[in-house]
């Protein structure tokens, strides 16, 4: 290994294994059989990612990190792998299935589906892991397709990257977590001034580093959402996308609408078990407050909340269940949940400074204890429910703006029929453990008269899965 330094102190790479493997993949012949293919071939973008890999191996020698360095050769050495098959399969008569799709062609094992036993037909591609499918889905939001180069990860993540004059950037995509779907980490390192202004108008947050535009971690379809925006130059609202809007002011509830959560109500409980009713009308009662604090503040569910002889466990079964049993409606629920921000927020009345931090686009809400909305958006924003006051040390005062949650869900109960105040709160209940997902976070709202900062959350079953 070379351990000789260069005039700026930092390492000579070029006798290192890695370097040399990477150099090795990305070979100047290799580049002569690219530039024998003519222009737009798609391995024109297959070797200028195993050229960035080299690129990258060489400043991560050079920088001491010889670990990365050897991740970075290997990203080489399998993007100069698929630029080889990339020239070869234009030479070659198209095979079951399209070797043409990178994704076949070596991102994921090729295979060649049996025709039907009973009748001639197409053959039909393999199934892919979602989040191949999501990257291919970026390739297509990037304007590149099928000439976008695929590299599949090591550590189980997809990239995809694409690159023309004045539009290039790569995207990494990894696999869904049980019911949180795939995330990703988009790059964009070449942006002219309309594309960029679209990113700048979009909701999600982004770090710019070594004149990269960075979004370290977002969910699949914010990401796919993000590229078509730089792409199309037009900012992006995922709040759309959940039938979600912009309106300065929130209005009330109809009558007609709240009165139709009551036979909605009436026919749930109706189907409940005596134990799913006793408990559901005892959470609905007096004893809320101690079974969601017991559970927000992760104590053992083997054990009971305060002044209660069950054990948690049993109790949060119970509910779980009759939630459950409401079912999925056709349409999503739209309800709004009032929300108090911590004493130092509203003492210091940076409460919208504090909502666009904790909410950005894309972050994920977790809710360990059972979740309440109402309907009705004026009921939210009730001060009992969306605090603005505050007093500390003989002091006090009031914040100027309140928190407010529009939430999306095609989930939850109606508890008209069993809760003690009836129909008043237009109320639905949420699981415990229910997860959201933030599509934006809208300031100078008004609701019930008063100035909110409404944080749109979609229920994350309800993200578009790829």
């Amino acid at each position: 290994m070379c351990r000789s330094q260069s005039k700026g102190g930092r390492r000579c790479g070029s006798s290192h294994p890695a370097v040399r493997a990477a150099r090795r993949a990305a070979s100047a012949q290799l580049r002569q059989d690219v530039a024998g293919a003519g222009a737009g071939h798609p391995a024109l973008g297959a070797y200028a990612t195993a050229q960035m890999w080299e690129a990258k191996t060489r400043q991560a020698v050079e920088n001491g990190e010889d670990e990365q360095a050897k991740v970075y050769a290997e990203n080489a050495k399998l993007s100069a792998a698929a630029t080889r098959t990339m020239l070869s399969d234009r030479k070659q008569a198209p095979r079951y299935p399209n070797a043409a799709d990178p994704r076949v062609a070596w991102a994921m094992p090729a295979r060649t589906p049996e025709p039907p036993e009973d009748e001639w037909g197409a053959a039909q591609m393999p199934e892919f892991p979602e989040h191949v499918r999501a990257a291919d889905a970026f390739a297509r939001a990037s304007g590149a397709g099928g000439a976008a180069t695929f590299v599949p990860r090591a550590d189980g993540g997809q990239t995809v990257a694409w690159r023309g004059e004045d539009f290039a950037g790569s995207a990494t995509v990894y696999p869904a977590d049980g019911d949180e779907p795939p995330h990703a980490r988009v790059v964009f390192n070449r942006l002219d001034q309309g594309r960029y202004q679209a990113l700048a108008d979009s909701p999600w947050p982004y770090r710019v580093e070594n004149g990269q535009v960075i979004y370290d971690r977002v969910p699949a379809d914010h990401a796919e959402q993000i590229i078509a925006a730089a792409r199309s130059r037009q900012a992006a609202r995922p709040w759309e996308r959940h039938g979600l809007g912009r309106d300065p002011h929130r209005a009330q509830l109809d009558m007609q609408r709240a009165g139709a959560l009551v036979p909605e109500s009436k026919s749930w409980a109706a189907g409940l078990s005596p134990e799913q009713n006793h408990w559901v009308s005892t959470y609905t009662g007096s004893q809320y407050q101690q079974i969601n604090a017991h559970l927000y503040n992760g104590r053992d569910l083997d054990q009971p909340a305060e002044k209660m002889d069950t054990p948690m466990r049993v109790v949060t079964e119970n509910i779980n269940a009759a939630i459950r049993s409401a079912g999925v409606a056709e349409v999503p629920h739209r309800t709004f949940r009032g929300f108090t921000p911590p004493l130092e927020v509203r003492k210091n009345n940076r409460v919208a400074q504090w909502a666009r931090e904790n909410f950005p686009a894309g972050s994920r809400y977790h809710s360990p204890s059972f979740l309440s909305s109402s309907h009705c958006p004026n009921v939210a924003a009730e001060t009992h429910f969306a605090q603005t006051y505050w007093s500390d040390g003989g002091r006090s005062g009031e914040a100027d703006h309140a928190v407010v949650f529009e939430m999306v869900s095609r989930r939850g109960a109606a508890l008209a029929h069993v809760s003690q105040y009836g129909n008043a709160e237009r109320e639905r209940l949420h699981e415990s453990g229910s997860n959201w997902v933030s599509v934006g976070v809208q300031e100078n709202v008004t609701i019930n008269g008063r100035k909110c900062v409404v944080v749109q959350l979609v229920d994350m079953r309800e993200v578009h899965r790829h």
